[in-house]
């Protein structure tokens, strides 16, 4: 789309914050990106510490709008944290920060709303309205990235939780291996560094270990489908608890198919076994649902209620 046609427009500054990535975009009311931009995460060493990366990115983001003559009427920024329901970072398993992001990213935007979720709520929030969750009474939003996270989605609204804390599929138990979590046993992360401990080969992350796979590596091989394995029990026990209409995986690792998918469906098939499970759907906006629901987070936030930040 050209500048041009964008003049006169509203838009989002959307940022997709991540442990290895900063994504960002202008985002437009109906979920379309206009633009978009992305940058290493790290930085110095650490994961954006300080949040400078994310308000580097806003920044030049904002400049970019003023330059296509499109009016930015707010900030949605989604983190890989804990985030509580009025919009403030609660843990420091991933990012560097020492400030809350919404006071940093405030100025760049005066009077105009800033909204903060967590990541996995976003994508939660851009497949329920524009992706694979559409229309559905209810769902389950798995992220499967770097991380491991999910949340619950019902009559279009994402379930956040009393402390926001609702997304916590990741730190669920692993019986009898190590490490003894999910995330740790069968996120990007996790089956990297499993790798890495079986082999004594470093790799880069966990596209490197499916590369790996699929040219006849046996260890590589074992991991990721003893990754797909975990998940997808762990899928089956979700169901049994909340007995959503449909699973909506997304992330980057978890959108592309191949040895974890076949056998995170195969678990979950063998372990969900009332008839009529739901189906596991791949999130129709892939990667950049977290990125598209950070926008609509702040699109949908009432203007007479700015320090609420609730996903509604």
């Amino acid at each position: 789309m050209s500048a041009a046609s964008d003049a006169g427009a509203r838009v989002v500054v959307a940022l997709d914050v991540g442990g290895t990535t900063l994504s960002g975009g202008l985002v437009a009311e109906d979920g379309a990106v206009l633009c978009a931009a992305e940058r290493p995460a790290a930085r110095d060493g650490g994961r954006d510490p300080g949040l400078h990366g994310t308000v580097a990115l806003a920044r030049e983001l904002s400049v970019r709008a003023q330059d296509m003559g499109a009016e930015v009427v707010g900030i949605g920024a989604g983190f890989p944290e804990y985030v509580s329901q009025v919009g403030t970072l609660t843990s420091r398993d991933v990012i560097g920060w020492d400030e809350q992001p919404a006071g940093l990213l405030a100025p760049l935007v005066p009077g105009r709303p800033v909204v903060v979720e967590s990541d996995v709520r976003c994508g939660a929030l851009a497949e329920a309205r524009t992706g694979s969750g559409r229309g559905l009474g209810s769902f389950l939003y798995v992220s499967l990235g770097t991380g491991l996270s999910a949340a619950f989605v019902q009559d279009g609204r994402v379930w956040a939780g009393q402390r926001g804390e609702a997304l916590g599929l990741g730190t669920w138990p692993v019986h009898g291996v190590l490490p003894p979590d999910l995330e740790g046993y069968a996120s990007g992360s996790g089956i990297a560094a499993r790798y890495s401990a079986v082999t004594g080969s470093a790799v880069a992350g966990a596209r490197a270990v499916v590369a790996r796979a699929e040219a006849g590596d046996a260890a590589a091989f074992d991991v990721l489908s003893t990754a797909g394995g975990a998940l997808g029990t762990a899928l089956a026990w979700a169901v049994a608890l909340l007995d959503p209409a449909a699973i909506v995986l997304g992330g980057g690792l978890g959108t592309v198919g191949g040895l974890l998918d076949e056998s995170m469906r195969t678990a979950y098939a063998a372990h969900a076994r009332r008839r009529g499970r739901p189906p596991v759907r791949r999130a129709e906006l892939g990667a950049r649902s977290g990125l598209v629901g950070a926008a609509l987070a702040a699109w949908e936030h009432p203007a007479d209620a700015r320090e609420s930040h609730r996903v509604a």
